[in-house]
């Protein structure tokens, strides 16, 4: 592996880590309502404070590696900004809990693994797509 796609990686682990801390939450509630926190200060500022999926589509573009995996790579975390955002929408401004109503309800505190599952995840494909 060349000594880019290394630097590239731990840096990638960084913005990961960065979006772990602005995301916590001790249960599905208190992560919820912390996207909710961002997410009324602005779309935009919700979007931005994603700094791993811009840094990815950069890592394809310097690399000009767009094979499927790096291609994954970017949908996946779109479609989790997507989903994301798309929960907001639902439970705070059309106030429909749907299928989260027993999450929220019941309080589930949120194991170290869920929280830290895009931690190990991303850099994963990530490592496999530029490797």
């Amino acid at each position: 592996m060349s000594q880019n796609i290394q630097l590239f990686l731990i840096i990638l682990i960084f913005l990961e880590i960065f979006e772990l801390f602005w995301q916590r939450g001790k249960n599905f509630r208190d992560y919820v309502g912390n996207l909710f926190y961002f997410y009324k200060k602005g779309v935009i500022f919700f979007i931005l404070l994603h700094p791993s999926l811009y840094f990815v589509i950069f890592a394809q573009m310097s690399f000009q590696n767009y094979s499927f995996l790096s291609s994954l790579l970017i949908l996946i975390k779109f479609l989790d900004i997507s989903f994301k955002m798309s929960l907001m929408d639902k439970i705070y401004k059309k106030k429909d809990l749907g299928a989260f109503a027993p999450l929220l309800k019941a309080n589930y505190p949120l194991s170290i693994g869920i929280k830290g599952a895009g931690l190990i995840i991303y850099p994963t494909i990530f490592f496999f797509a530029f490797n």
